[in-house]
């Protein structure tokens, strides 16, 4: 399947409130139940047990409403980990739809390659289904931003591109809340990368060290370690 590039349709700005708000609320039910939480987790327990720290400060970019980020801070803090989570969007009416539900996680409107912190601000910097909006020297300039912020490592979640997620969006659409959801959902099944397509990312933003991770369902996980960590 070949990799086309679009601007979706929420990116844009495109939409009502009303169909924002359904949007919104899609992505958080995807997250939900089809690899968010889940992967997201995985991500975050690998790098507890190499680092064995059980306290860290989070920054999440491209956060859309904060309830993932909000969902991870609870269930790590089940697992006795301290973390608190930065959420970052470009829009501040996107972070406001997911209140009250995220009101212990702090929210931040800043663009994604100018984010407003001095280099290494936070142990963890995360992104979810993101990665794929950029491509390019685009993509390099997003990962090298991640990795300035972070002290320990930069966790990515991202759609693995397949044909089978994208007719899978393409033929439910009752699935859906909004439109703007299956259709932004088709054009980021296209626009993912592959497994050879974010090693070679990875390798040339020349980061240091980094795995790339097959997750459930089609979905990769990149993790780039900004020192020697235990076991590697």
């Amino acid at each position: 399947m070949r990799r086309v590039t679009s601007i979706e349709l929420l990116d844009q700005g495109a939409g009502s409130l009303e169909e924002i708000q359904g949007n919104l609320a899609d992505l958080w039910r995807v997250n939900r139940y089809l690899g968010g939480v889940f992967n997201n987790l995985r991500l975050l327990r690998q790098f507890f047990r190499q680092t064995e720290k059980r306290r860290v400060r989070v920054l999440e970019v491209g956060a859309g409403d904060g309830r993932l980020a909000a969902r991870l801070r609870r269930e790590l803090s089940k697992q006795g980990i301290d973390a608190d989570f930065f959420v970052l969007d470009c829009q501040l009416s996107h972070l406001l739809m997911g209140r009250p539900d995220t009101q212990e996680v702090h929210p931040v409107v800043a663009d994604a390659l100018a984010l407003p912190f001095a280099p290494s601000s936070f142990d963890i910097v995360t992104c979810n289904l993101f990665l794929h909006h950029f491509s390019g020297a685009r993509a390099l300039q997003l990962l090298k931003a991640l990795a300035s912020m972070a002290r320990e490592a930069v966790l990515i979640n991202d759609l693995r591109r397949h044909w089978l997620p994208y007719w899978f969006v393409r033929l439910t659409p009752w699935l859906w809340r909004v439109e703007m959801s299956r259709l932004d959902g088709m054009a980021s099944a296209r626009q993912a990368y592959t497994r050879a397509e974010v090693v070679a990312l990875a390798s040339a933003a020349s980061l240091g060290d980094f795995e790339v991770h097959r997750l459930a369902p089609f979905r990769l996980g990149l993790v780039l370690w900004m020192r020697q960590h235990a076991g590697g």
